[in-house]
């Protein structure tokens, strides 16, 4: 494991990095490897071959969710919501 990044600009930056390289490799895949199939887990102690696309969209289907409840947990903290799905009361867009 590389060790922590030492400040909040190096998380960004290793964020940023990481997000890069993944788009890349996804936007430089062929339909065939899309649609090949990857072992996955599918159910509690179960393991299946499912779609390569398929396990992409439900992990953009996760960080959607986990977006959602950071959410949640900053306005019960009396933080401020950032505008991640549109305008908030904290960041109107108008």
């Amino acid at each position: 494991m590389p060790p922590a990044p030492a400040s909040y600009d190096a998380i960004l930056t290793a964020f940023e990095q990481g997000q890069k390289t993944i788009a890349d490799i996804v936007r430089g895949l062929t339909d065939e490897a899309l649609f090949a199939t990857v072992k996955f887990i599918t159910a509690p102690k179960t393991i299946s071959d499912v779609p390569r696309l398929q396990v992409l969209w439900m992990m953009l289907c996760d960080q959607i969710h986990h977006r959602g409840q950071f959410s949640v947990y900053l306005r019960l903290a009396d933080g401020k919501v950032p505008s991640i799905y549109g305008p908030t009361a904290d960041e109107p867009w108008l």
